[in-house]
């Protein structure tokens, strides 16, 4: 039997994207002060967001893991620079959508970071909103092993901020003062840390557009209209959804749907949003 689909909501947020939006990127935006979110100006803030975190890489031709990966958008606007870039990314649908747009450009690996085994050290491990995934407790011996010794780790994500109660608030990560804490015990040193969560928290009016005015009504109506015209059908699709996602995604995905939860506002008390970089400690 085949497994349940444990990245099935980000999987189902990539495909709604690509759709209404007309872009590649699944991570946040970053959105001028002011500017009202709407699905034409999605992309444009995306762009904000990859400039920012261009700035952070050492110059092309380095080499760079894009560890989380996605669809291989971030892959691709790399190896187009002139990077030498693998990827990793846990989900099967992920994966054959970025080979299929890198068509070659860059090399595609189905895999956690655990588990990557590679031949070589890179000079950039690269997280994309992709190290809120990662166990923290082994993140740092483990790139240790992965980066050059010269190399850089960067990171661009969601932490839960000290206004977190715990619960399932909006956003997500780790919990940046344990974060904190790690890199003091590890080999790594934060050289630059840039708080970006008033840029980053309009894109969650995205998320409940998404979500609570298009797909929440279409799977209302499209249930109904099953379970009163085809109830065998109905039946067989609700056993099926729930045989193949997990469970965590099945109510990840139903508080999607709701989206009463997901607002600016709560994102800002919850959340802070970070663009760093860290290197080994000296000696």
């Amino acid at each position: 039997m085949k497994t349940p689909n444990q990245h099935a909501d980000l999987d189902l947020f990539a495909h709604m994207l690509k759709v209404f939006a007309d872009t590649p990127w699944l991570h946040y935006g970053l959105w001028l002060e002011g500017e009202t979110p709407s699905f034409p100006r999605v992309r444009q803030a995306q762009e904000r967001y990859v400039d920012k975190l261009l700035a952070l890489l050492p110059p092309a031709p380095a080499s760079v893991l894009d560890i989380g990966g996605g669809t291989g958008a971030m892959a691709g606007r790399l190896a187009s620079l002139g990077y030498t870039v693998e990827m990793l990314t846990p989900s099967e649908v992920q994966v054959g959508i970025a080979r299929e747009a890198l068509d070659g450009a860059a090399t595609v690996h189905l895999s956690r970071l655990e588990d990557f085994a590679p031949g070589e050290r890179f000079d950039v491990c690269l997280f994309a909103e992709s190290y809120q995934y990662i166990p923290l407790d082994a993140s740092f011996a483990r790139l240790g092993e992965l980066l050059a010794p010269d190399g850089r780790v960067v990171i661009a994500d969601c932490f839960r901020s000290a206004g977190y109660q715990g619960g399932r608030a909006i956003g997500g990560g780790h919990r940046y003062s344990t974060f904190l804490k790690a890199v003091e015990g590890s080999g790594f040193a934060i050289t630059g840390n840039e708080d970006v969560t008033a840029l980053a928290a309009p894109s969650i009016e995205i998320d409940r557009m998404l979500y609570r005015d298009l797909l929440s009504p279409m799977v209302t109506q499209l249930g109904g209209l099953l379970a009163d015209r085809r109830p065998l059908t109905h039946w067989l699709a609700r056993h099926a959804y729930g045989l193949l996602v997990s469970h965590r995604e099945r109510q990840r995905i139903s508080e999607r749907l709701g989206a009463e939860c997901r607002t600016p506002e709560l994102f800002l008390a919850n959340n802070t949003y970070r663009f760093m970089t860290l290197e080994r400690r000296a000696g």
